[in-house]
């Protein structure tokens, strides 16, 4: 497939040009969803307490692992061989890849609702909450491929605007359903599906033929798509686990009110995945894109540009754990304000999350994901001893260190495997550099510097923004020069037309 094939909104252009045009116009489309979500919590956590929380991340652990069943690692392969071969031969991997995933979406979605209506009662849950359950699961797929499909269009602005779609009616809807209709988990689980809903919408689906026509693809094609996705199929029920055994272990030991906070502050401390999805939806298909047009010469392209997400990834860091605890207390119910110390151990299994995805890039190249899995189900076991061992005495704080411990031995692990696979040529003593500086600037902003969270946010912010400066400039000093904003301005122009 040519270089820029299936172009829809990108016009060409440099990998760093739109890699990191693709990432800023995601990350801030999450954040404004990420900021109607907050503006919303004073107003639900008063309504609601705790409680609603803890249940919704009980049900969201359900929902998400049924997903990653449901999916096995497709989106992933969609992604991968959509540009492998000539643009029929990717067409009808699409044609496969979303039909797979739709009839798997219902079989998983029928099968995880009939647990759910069975076993939620010995949980303490409602049954009747099984409506939420299918209809999360068939939302989430279906979300998930529509996305990957316009990302491999180039469609990053089409993105961005489902995802800011996505927060505003989720958060005005249960709003409005907290205070007019009911004060529990179903405000914010029909809030959050209408949202999901309406975003899956706005991204768009394909054309009926690509899910009424078979793929034509032989039985061997077929097997390869899936068993590329067969590492995410494994991987991806792992991180759920991570992401699930926490919010279970503090129910069953601390209670559904410390699980409401702790699932609370994590709606905080985890902000960075914003980035994280940002450069996963962009870097992969552009870095993909990039190989298969012109081979090993672009591997040194390839290996800076990773070297500077990865930085970008610790500026989230500096900025979710500077201002996490500060934001808490500025916006949330008194009850909630506990969870302030939780939020740096969670930026920072964020971080390693992050460095943990970019580092498959050698693998997806080679595409070959099997050798990560052992790394995480090493990660998985050392989560969830540490959740054991540590969670009885320390609550959600020991849940916390245990996602920062887990996630960076995923990320070593991944990153020396893949390396060892594919060599990338990255700057590990410029990621050093950064990472020093980070560390430095985040262990001094994490305590409040007033009593008032306002002030201390209001503080912090331009050393903030000097130690992100910092840290950008050590990874891509030709950023900052004039000529580098001269381009950043005519990419502006070519996304958005009219004059600058």
């Amino acid at each position: 497939m040519k270089k820029g094939a299936g172009r829809e909104e990108t016009r060409g252009g440099s990998l760093a040009r739109t890699v990191v045009g693709g990432t800023g116009l995601i990350a801030a489309a999450g954040g404004v969803s990420k900021l109607l979500t907050l503006v919303s919590a004073p107003i639900l956590t008063a309504a609601l307490g705790p409680s609603p929380y803890g249940v919704v991340a009980l049900l969201s652990t359900v929902t998400s692992l049924a997903m990653t069943v449901a999916l096995l690692g497709i989106d992933q392969s969609y992604a991968r061989f959509f540009f492998a071969g000539d643009p029929e031969e990717g067409r009808a991997a699409e044609r496969f890849c979303w039909r797979f995933s739709l009839i798997a979406s219902l079989g998983v979605a029928t099968a995880a609702g009939t647990g759910w209506w069975w076993w939620s009662g010995h949980a303490g849950l409602s049954s009747s909450l099984v409506v939420m359950v299918v209809a999360g699961i068939l939302l989430g797929v279906w979300n998930a491929m529509a996305t990957t499909r316009r990302r491999l269009l180039g469609g990053y602005l089409r993105i961005a605007v489902a995802m800011i779609v996505t927060g505003a009616l989720g958060a005005l809807l249960a709003i409005l359903l907290a205070l007019y209709w009911r004060q529990d988990a179903w405000s914010l689980l029909v809030g959050s599906a209408a949202g999901v809903a309406a975003g899956a919408w706005v991204t768009g689906f394909p054309a009926a033929e690509t899910v009424l026509v078979p793929s034509g693809l032989s039985r061997a094609h077929r097997m390869d798509i899936l068993r590329l996705g067969a590492a995410g199929a494994v991987t991806a029920p792992v991180f759920w686990l991570m992401g699930s055994a926490d919010r279970w272990i503090i129910a069953y030991m601390r209670g559904s009110a410390e699980l409401g906070v702790y699932a609370f502050a994590s709606t905080v401390g985890m902000v960075g995945m914003m980035l994280n999805s940002a450069i996963t939806l962009t870097w992969f298909p552009e870095m993909i894109r990039e190989y298969e047009s012109t081979g090993a010469e672009s591997f040194p392209r390839i290996g800076m540009l990773w070297a500077r997400l990865a930085s970008g990834l610790m500026v989230a860091w500096i900025a979710v754990a500077a201002a996490g605890g500060d934001v808490i207390r500025l916006i949330a119910d008194p009850r909630f304000h506990g969870g302030t110390i939780f939020v740096p151990w969670l930026a920072g299994g964020i971080f390693f999350y992050g460095i943990a995805s970019l580092a498959n890039t050698g693998l997806l190249l080679k595409k070959d994901l099997t050798p990560s899995i052992r790394w995480w189900v090493a990660g998985a076991l050392l989560n969830l001893g540490m959740n054991l061992l540590l969670v009885p005495q320390l609550g959600g704080t020991g849940a916390a260190m245990a996602t920062f411990a887990s996630f960076g031995l995923i990320a070593a692990g991944v990153m020396r495997t893949a390396q060892a696979r594919l060599f990338l040529p990255v700057p590990w003593k410029v990621l050093g550099a950064s990472a020093a500086v980070s560390l430095a600037a985040g262990m001094v902003m994490i305590p409040p510097w007033s009593g008032n969270p306002a002030l201390s946010l209001i503080l912090k912010f331009p050393v903030g923004v000097a130690a992100a400066a910092a840290v950008l400039r050590i990874s891509a000093r030709e950023w900052f020069s004039l000529e580098k904003a001269g381009e950043c301005a005519a990419w502006l122009r070519d996304r958005f037309g009219g004059s600058p």
